[in-house]
C-alpha cells in the first residue's frame, strides 16, 4: 500500500464503521460498500473473543445489535459465530451470511483488496492479538492506522511496533506532547462544528508533527470548512470521494 498519507486528490475520509447509509455498523456489506466507493480508510472497532479471536464491533457486548446476550471476551468464536444481527441500516436486506459479525481478518482483506487504509480502534489494551492477525494477512503495520482514547494502550503499541501510524481519540493538552513524543501519529479533538475550531491549534499541532481531525462530519459544507482549516482526514458517516466536493471555503468566524 505504501505510504498511507501519500498525496491524493479527494479528501482522506474514513468511513466510520463502514459505510452506514447502505449497511449496519461494522458488519461486512458496510465495509465492502465503503471499498468500492474509494474511502481513504475504513475504520472499525475490535475485541478479542475469550478464545483470543479478533472481531469487529463497537459494543463491548452483543446485546445492542445482534440476537443474542453477553461480552465478546466472555464468549468464543463458535459462540459469536452463531450470533445475526438485528438492528442497523438496511439489515432486512441483508443474506444470513452477511448478518454475521465479521472477523477482524475479513475485514483486512476487505481494505486490502479496495486499497483503503484499516483505521482500527482498540476496545481493549492488548494489541498483540491485532497485530498478528494483520500479520495473517499480510497487512505491515506501515499500512495501519491505530486508535484509542487510551494514551496508554497507543504507547504501549508504539513499544511493538515503530512503524505504525497512532491516533488519539479526543486528545486534549496535556496529552499532545505525549503523543507528539511517540512519532507518526495524529489526534481528533472533540469538536463538533468547524466553525468553533481557529487555524491556531491546528497549525501547533502540525508544528509538533501531528496530523488532526475532528468528530465524525457528514455535510459538503462541514468537509469543505475542515479543508480550509487544513485538517488531514474526516471521519465521517455519509461523505465519500465520488461526491463532489469542491474548493476549500473559509472557515466561518467563532462566535464570541
Amino acid at each position: 500500500m505504501g505510504d498511507i498519507f501519500a498525496p491524493i486528490e479527494v479528501p482522506r475520509f474514513v468511513s466510520h464503521r463502514g459505510y452506514r447509509p447502505l449497511a449496519p455498523d461494522n458488519s461486512l456489506p458496510g465495509f465492502v460498500h465503503a471499498g468500492r466507493l474509494g474511502q481513504w480508510a475504513i475504520e472499525t472497532d475490535v475485541h478479542v473473543s475469550r478464545d483470543g479471536v479478533p472481531v469487529c464491533c463497537h459494543d463491548a457486548t452483543v446485546d445492542a445489535t445482534y440476537d443474542g446476550e453477553g461480552r465478546i471476551d466472555e464468549m468464543t468464536w463458535a459462540e459469536l459465530s452463531r450470533l445475526r444481527l438485528r438492528t442497523g441500516n438496511r439489515v432486512e436486506c441483508l443474506d444470513d451470511d452477511e448478518r454475521r459479525m465479521p472477523l477482524f481478518t475479513e475485514y483486512l482483506a476487505i481494505c486490502r483488496a479496495s486499497g483503503s487504509v484499516p483505521f482500527i480502534e482498540l476496545k481493549m489494551p492488548e494489541v498483540e492479538p491485532v497485530l498478528r492477525a494483520a500479520r495473517e494477512v499480510g497487512v505491515g503495520a506501515e499500512e495501519m492506522v491505530m486508535s484509542s482514547f487510551e494514551l496508554p494502550w497507543l504507547e504501549a503499541a508504539r513499544a511493538l511496533t515503530p512503524g505504525l501510524f497512532l491516533h488519539h481519540i479526543f486528545c486534549d493538552d496535556a496529552a499532545q506532547e505525549r503523543l507528539a513524543s511517540l512519532g507518526h501519529a495524529g489526534l481528533s479533538w472533540n469538536v463538533k462544528d468547524p466553525t468553533d475550531l481557529s487555524p491556531e491549534p491546528v497549525a501547533q499541532a502540525h508544528a509538533m508533527g501531528l496530523k488532526v481531525c475532528l468528530r465524525s462530519v457528514d455535510s459538503l459544507e462541514q468537509v469543505q470548512q475542515i479543508l480550509a482549516l487544513g485538517l488531514d482526514y474526516v471521519p465521517t458517516n455519509t461523505m465519500h470521494p465520488r461526491l463532489h466536493v469542491g474548493p476549500p471555503v473559509p472557515a466561518s468566524p467563532r462566535q464570541s
